[in-house]
């Protein structure tokens, strides 16, 4: 019981920490696209990179907090860097596809959708991976 508590308030916080990232992705793309002149796809990589900052210190302080007394953070960070990494490039890659299929106008729907997607996977790897203490060093 206590195990699925912990996976539930886990849960909570990847939500809200993963829509604060989201927004201020979010944020900057369209910042970008629309007062920038920035195109989608470039203005994508863009806010990932500010969105990363605001996810792994939400993801290390709030959501896998409990991961363990003593990891590290460097550790952690890497791993994080990693997961996040990979999902961005299936976010980027099925970004890209859904701008060539319904056009650049569309980029904030294909977004959205992409997003949605690949947040799943990025729980996952958080969880069982990134965050998670296995008693070394960085």
């Amino acid at each position: 019981m206590a195990q699925q508590t912990q996976i539930s308030h886990q849960a909570a916080w990847f939500v809200l920490v993963g829509a604060a990232a989201a927004a201020v992705h979010f944020g900057i793309l369209v910042l970008l696209v629309q007062w920038a002149g920035v195109a989608p796809a470039w203005a994508n990589v863009a806010a990932f990179v500010v969105a990363f900052c605001v996810s792994f210190s939400g993801h290390f302080c709030l959501t896998f907090r409990h991961s363990g007394q003593h990891r590290s953070w460097l550790r952690s960070l890497w791993r994080w860097l990693a997961s996040s990494v990979g999902g961005f490039a299936l976010n980027q890659l099925l970004f890209v596809v859904g701008l060539y299929w319904f056009g650049r106008h569309a980029y904030v729907p294909v977004w959205l959708a992409v997003t949605l997607l690949v947040t799943l996977a990025t729980f996952a790897l958080g969880k069982f991976w990134a965050f998670r203490h296995t008693g070394g060093t960085a």
